[in-house]
């Protein structure tokens, strides 16, 4: 049985030998199997379709795809309903203590507290204003010339407005231990 199967693969070889010969090896022709080539051919074809969309016609490029859909996602972001012109003064109690919580972890107590770095928002004196509105626009954009940070970035305009109304509400009239003196207009 053995012979019988040699026999036969030398038959099949025989079939396929090309009759290319160096120094004694010779080469079997073994097509590539036919789902490498449907592949290869679709890949070509492909290929000419892709260069005439982009090269020749003018497709659209990589950087008009991504500027596009850049575009479509500003669009779908969500809208600001935040009307700036006409903030309110916030009086209950959850808005307070929100407003208490952001007033300690960004910091503003660092500035405004002990260490008379920032003007004191305890005193009834006022740089920029007392309104809620005068508050809230200081703490949003930022005295830039007298080193305090704009929080447009940092918070968003509910969370100013909860600060601003913790200042005016809570904070006015207490004392923080800032002893700078008084700085601003009496209101």
């Amino acid at each position: 049985m053995a012979t019988e199967e040699k026999y036969d693969q030398a038959t099949q070889d025989s079939k396929l030998m090309i009759d290319h010969d160096y120094d004694g090896i010779k080469e079997l022709d073994n097509p590539p199997p036919p789902w490498l080539m449907i592949i290869f051919y679709a890949s070509i074809i492909w290929s000419v379709f892709y260069v005439f969309y982009y090269d020749v016609f003018g497709g659209p490029t990589q950087y008009d795809e991504y500027n596009t859909e850049m575009a479509e996602a500003i669009d779908n972001m969500p809208k600001s309903t935040f009307d700036e012109a006409h903030v309110t003064l916030l009086t209950d109690a959850s808005s307070l203590a929100e407003g208490q919580k952001i007033y300690a972890t960004k910091g503003c107590v660092a500035c405004h507290g002990a260490s008379n770095i920032g003007p004191d928002l305890t005193d009834k004196y006022w740089i920029h204003g007392n309104t809620i509105k005068d508050v809230f626009r200081t703490i949003k954009y930022g005295v830039p010339a007298k080193g305090m940070t704009p929080f447009k970035d940092q918070m968003t305009d509910k969370q100013i407005q909860e600060v601003a109304s913790y200042v005016l509400v809570k904070l006015k009239g207490t004392n923080s231990g800032n002893t700078k003196g008084p700085q601003g207009d009496e209101y």
